[in-house]
C-alpha cells in the first residue's frame, strides 16, 4: 500500500496568486500556471516543487517569471527546481500530451 502525500496545492496557489500569477489548472501532482506557460510538479518532498517552462514561452520573460516565482516560494520555505521545458498537446479523444523537451 502506498502512501498518501499531502501536497499544499493551497499553499502554493496563495504564493503565486500574491506574485500575480494564476493556476489554470491542477490534476494529481501537476499545476498549469499562466495557461500553461509554467508548470510545477510535486515531488515527494512536499516543500520540494520541479518547475517547467512550456517551448513556446519567450527566454528572457519566461526567465525573470520564473526567478520571481522561485524567490516568493523560498520565502515560504518551498524549493523550486529548474527542470527544463515541456510541450502539451490535445489528443483526439480531449485527453493531453505533455512530452518533456
Amino acid at each position: 500500500m502506498s502512501e498518501v502525500i499531502a501536497r499544499p496545492l493551497g499553499k502554493i496557489t496563495a504564493i503565486l496568486a500574491d506574485c500575480g500569477f494564476e493556476v489554470t489548472y491542477a490534476y494529481d501532482d501537476l499545476v498549469f500556471i499562466e495557461h500553461s506557460a509554467f508548470m510545477l510538479q510535486f515531488t515527494d518532498d512536499p516543500a520540494v516543487m520541479k518547475i517547467f517552462r512550456h517551448v513556446d514561452c519567450e527566454p528572457v520573460a519566461a526567465g525573470e517569471a520564473e526567478k520571481t516565482i522561485s524567490a516568493a516560494h523560498a520565502k515560504q520555505g518551498f524549493s523550486m527546481l529548474p527542470s527544463g521545458n515541456y510541450t502539451i498537446t490535445e489528443n483526439e479523444d480531449e485527453t493531453i500530451n505533455i512530452e518533456f523537451v
